[in-house]
């Protein structure tokens, strides 16, 4: 994966659930029964003005710790799981595409967090790793694609395959 394909983004404005703690920490909780995010992918629907007229930009960025954001395997799941929100979720029509720009125009700051992926690490009875994966859809979202929340469920399977076996 060529290195150039990730910005790194220090101040994320919809903020994950994601604690920064030592691997000894982290080892610590897993063992007491906590359980960690890993990942999130957050899908931002943004109005951009290109050569001259607005329209619907989707931006895609990952939350993860920061320590673990250089390693192959954190940057494999941000790919596959990014690939997954844009082919399940974001497999929306010109219809629905127009309607989102609408709302998310009438906004402020004309930018909305439309759903997020989170993938999150817990140790199972037989201390094996045991994934979780949990979703969020925008409100606005919803309302303007009924069909979303059924595209999120196949993202959340597909999202579970992708983390691991053992998915809770």
């Amino acid at each position: 994966m060529p290195e150039d394909t990730f910005e790194v983004v220090t101040e994320i404005k919809y903020r994950p659930e994601i604690k920064e703690q030592t691997e000894e920490e982290a080892r610590r909780g897993l063992l007491e029964g906590e359980e960690f995010m890993v990942l999130e992918i957050q899908v931002i629907g943004m109005v951009e003005n290109y050569e001259g007229k607005d329209s619907l930009t989707i931006d895609y960025i990952a939350a993860c710790n920061q320590k673990a954001l250089t390693s192959p395997w954190m940057k494999e799941k941000i790919r596959l799981l990014t690939d997954i929100c844009e082919e399940t979720v974001m497999a929306i029509n010109n219809r629905i595409n127009t309607r989102l720009f609408l709302q998310i125009q009438k906004r402020e700051d004309q930018e909305l967090c439309l759903y997020r992926l989170s993938a999150w690490l817990s140790m199972g009875d037989d201390s094996s790793q045991r994934w979780s994966i949990r979703d969020q859809i925008d409100p606005v979202f919803e309302q303007e694609d009924r069909s979303v929340g059924k595209r999120a469920s196949e993202a959340r399977r597909l999202a579970g395959n992708v983390m691991g076996k053992r998915v809770g």
